[in-house]
């Protein structure tokens, strides 16, 4: 136990030691149910499930955008064991996503497979998972160079990130491959569950333009969760999402109360408040119904920011169904 703990550890120092810069990470509110593309060893159970997941951006009388995401998580455990067996599992996860705005100006699109390996740590769910990833991007930004946005704007949306990649916004779709790793410790208990993650995406700094003359530099992030089980039918919890950037810091927390109804607690209802630092709070509610979840959040921006100025307009919805 404490030799794995030494390693874990030191792949997290050596994670947020790395290099890090601007990225094409995921654009949405719901962190929490996107570890697998911001940290391919974030499958922390062992029960297939798919999400689908968008988000709609608008500013208006300037542009407007969405993003769009699937994905699939298929886990694989050992011959001869059982879902509940505290036993190793693998998982293969694999996603779709795409920004795209409403006049064209920008049009991105990602896909993403994972592969990860979980092995228990002690005879009480602690799992020790190493995870990674592939992902391959298509990006276009720009239609006859006439276009122009505030600095800041759209800080820590798909489109700012978007014309970092290709700051000449050349109007031309430019494919690319990125790699990235993960490791996580996490727990499954009936009482409580955790998790914490550390991650390093676009580690091979691939070129994101046409002329090859821009690289697309490695980021980091850690990733991290608390449930605690307060009576037999309530539920508080904490997740975080953090990703080290030297333009630009996005840290988004969020706390989540859920209450159980009916005679199962696979039919329960949560509320949450996520916030995104210096951007947005973000209202959310989640409906479970034996598997599957419904989610709604809702970006107030907060005034007096820089980004405030553009009188944003976001929200997002996703299904989810585990098999």
């Amino acid at each position: 136990m404490r030799r794995f703990a030494t390693q874990f550890l030191t792949v997290i120092y050596f994670l947020l030691a790395s290099f890090v810069s601007w990225s094409q990470d995921p654009h949405f509110a719901g962190v929490q149910d996107m570890g697998i593309w911001y940290n391919p060893s974030l499958k922390t159970n062992k029960v297939p499930a798919a999400n689908i997941r968008i988000r709609s951006v608008k500013y208006p009388d300037i542009i407007s955008y969405s993003s769009k995401a699937a994905t699939i998580e298929l886990p694989f455990i050992g011959k001869e064991k059982e879902v509940e067996d505290n036993s190793f599992f693998a998982n293969i996860a694999a996603g779709i996503s795409s920004d795209k705005s409403d006049d064209n100006f920008m049009s991105m699109s990602t896909a993403m497979l994972a592969f990860s390996y979980a092995l228990p740590l002690n005879d009480d769910n602690t799992y020790l998972a190493l995870g990674f990833q592939g992902n391959y991007t298509f990006n276009k930004i720009g239609e006859n160079g006439t276009e122009y946005f505030p600095k800041g704007f759209d800080k820590y949306g798909a489109l700012s990130a978007a014309m970092a990649n290709d700051p000449f916004q050349s109007g031309y779709s430019f494919g690319y491959f990125t790699a990235g790793a993960g490791t996580s410790v996490f727990h499954n208990g009936d009482q409580r569950q955790w998790y914490i993650g550390a991650s390093i995406r676009h580690f091979n700094k691939p070129y994101t333009e046409w002329d090859r003359a821009e690289r697309m530099p490695a980021s980091t992030g850690i990733q991290a969760g608390y449930t605690t089980i307060v009576t037999e039918k309530d539920a508080i919890g904490a997740y975080g999402n953090f990703v080290w950037q030297s333009r630009v810091n996005e840290q988004l927390v969020g706390l989540r109360y859920s209450r159980s109804f009916g005679d199962s607690t696979n039919n329960k209802v949560s509320l949450g408040l996520g916030y995104r630092n210096d951007d947005a709070l973000i209202p959310n509610i989640d409906l479970k119904l034996a598997g599957n979840y419904f989610s709604v959040y809702y970006e107030f921006m907060l005034h007096g920011l820089q980004s405030g100025n553009y009188r944003r307009r976001a929200f997002e919805i996703s299904y989810k169904i585990n098999f």
